[in-house]
């Protein structure tokens, strides 16, 4: 971890996206933020890089970071995971297994929706039934993670008592409803162009691509908001910078390595960078030729100089990563022998596999920070051993979901998540992000059997074990673990610095000057 004179380093402890909006038009709506008085606030803007089209406020669907940031706004989880990637309660008060964990009973707090409503189990067991019912156009996020809910069997018992039933045993059941996805929603919702939330700002308006705009509850269960309205605003790399320079944002989320240098030397301005946050890697489509021969993904996984692709196409701004997800988090496999550049080993590999002259399509866009950079870094790696790259450049507003269907190679970004949420949403067979086309009987079956393990020790022990196969023969090779940078004015206080994901992260309620 650099050492940065600048601001302030901090070390606390889903995906994705571009933009399409310019500067002109932050500077032609936004005029920063003003006091009401005392330590009120009359407008915060918060500005992070969007995706265009692809933004989304119906929590069901969201799973973009700046569309994390709206649920953050407008909604609560029952659950949310603190910057280690375990639960801690939200909405809910405590949750607590059965002996054999196949039936849990979460107790609520007493809050209100913003039409003045109750919270209520039934809200909860709406949720439950809408994400695990048709999906439509767009897949619910959390399908996959909540699948094991037997709503037959669910019910509530008072009010602010729900019981959930499982259809096999899980101790990990808290760490599922902390998932994207699981935002609870209000009993009978079906539109979600003018939401009705729990959270501590109300909806105002949102244009996908551009703002939302947002105004404190002042009956927030966890305490009215000091900011009156919240702006939430989409832009791109070099918008982000120039808006909170020219003061017409308060805070920028998500910098690139070159602005948070910028910005340290900025009076005025606080830069908190915090380590394992953005997750960089190749996702190899092991459904199809040539990635469905295990040999092509081990050689692919030797091709990658992971020391050159941090140097330069993150400048330097990262961890080398090793294959397999996690970094820093519990269940995280520590122990198995880093992979490194091996051209020849390469060579070998696909030798093996059969496979003589082979071309790949890598599928990137501009949607981060260094993709298209280590796209053509990487086709230059593997030419050492003998493999030609052809590099094939989209959209960044629309990558993330062309990514999900197209190509043999793409790439991506994530945030953190608990690791028995990542192999639940893009691992398992039939996961709804699963990028890599993921579909191994093994590992899923280890997966069952670790969440109906209440011991955590011997959890910790078959994740480990899927652990040995993700980096052995999986469809991901994890090149980075990067510095998370984002920065605020500093004339306000409580700014959000938590690790993205987590429950601290982009949350501005607590936000004063």
């Amino acid at each position: 971890m650099p050492s940065f004179s600048g601001g302030r380093v901090t070390r606390r402890g889903f995906l994705l996206g571009g933009s399409g909006l310019a500067v002109g038009a932050l500077a032609g709506g936004c005029t920063g933020s003003t006091s009401t008085g005392g330590s009120g606030i009359d407008t915060f803007s918060a500005v992070l890089k969007g995706s265009g089209a692809d933004e989304d406020i119906d929590p069901g669907v969201a799973h973009l970071f700046i569309d994390e940031a709206r649920m953050k706004a407008l909604y609560d989880g029952l659950f949310e995971v603190d910057d280690n990637m375990r639960p801690v309660p939200r909405l809910a008060e405590s949750g607590e297994p059965n002996a054999d964990g196949t039936r849990w009973r979460i107790t609520l707090r007493d809050a209100r929706w913003h039409d003045g409503k109750k919270v209520t189990s039934a809200d909860v067991l709406y949720t439950l039934s809408r994400v695990l019912g048709p999906a439509g156009a767009k897949p619910f996020i959390a399908a996959t993670t909540l699948e094991h809910v037997d709503l037959s069997q669910s019910r509530e018992v008072d009010e602010r008592t729900v019981e959930i039933a499982l259809r096999r045993p899980s101790f990990e059941f808290l760490t599922a409803l902390s998932a994207y996805g699981t935002k609870i929603v209000q009993n009978g919702a079906r539109d979600f162009a003018n939401p009705v939330g729990t959270g501590p700002f109300r909806f105002e308006s949102f244009r996908p691509g551009k703002e939302l705009l947002a105004t404190a509850y002042a009956d927030y269960w966890d305490g009215a908001p000091t900011i009156s309205r919240l702006r939430i605003l989409s832009a791109e790399n070099d918008a982000r910078l120039t808006a909170l320079q020219g003061g017409q944002a308060d805070f920028a989320d998500d910098l690139t390595p070159a602005a948070a240098r910028t910005l340290r030397d900025a009076e005025g301005i606080t830069v908190n960078a915090t380590p394992n946050s953005g997750i960089y890697y190749f996702a190899m489509r092991t459904d199809r030729p040539p990635f469905d021969n295990v040999d092509v993904r081990r050689a692919l996984m030797r091709m990658a100089d992971r020391e050159e692709l941090v140097k330069v196409a993150l400048q330097g701004q990262a961890d080398v990563a090793n294959d397999v997800f996690g970094k820093g988090f519990e269940y995280y496999a520590e122990d198995l022998p880093q992979h490194t550049h091996d051209p020849d080993e390469a060579r070998y590999l696909l030798r093996k596999a059969g496979v003589s002259n082979l071309t790949i399509d890598l599928f990137t866009a501009p949607a981060a920070t260094g993709f298209v950079e280590a796209a053509n870094l990487f086709a230059e790696q593997a030419s050492r051993s003998g493999v030609t790259v052809n590099v094939r450049v989209g959209s960044g507003d629309t990558y993330y979901s062309e990514s999900l269907e197209s190509g043999q190679l793409t790439m991506g970004q994530s945030g953190p998540l608990s690791i028995p949420n990542h192999f639940g949403s893009r691992l398992l067979t039939g996961s709804p992000q699963n990028r890599t086309g993921w579909s191994d009987p093994q590992f899923d079956a280890l997966y069952d059997q670790a969440l109906a393990t209440a011991s955590v020790d011997e959890r910790t022990s078959l994740y480990h074990r899927m652990h040995e196969i993700l980096h052995d023969r999986g469809g991901f090779l994890f090149w980075a673990n990067a510095y998370w940078n984002s920065a605020a004015s500093a004339k306000y206080r409580n700014i959000p610095t938590g690790v993205p994901n987590a429950m601290n992260w982009v949350r501005f309620d607590k936000v004063s000057l």
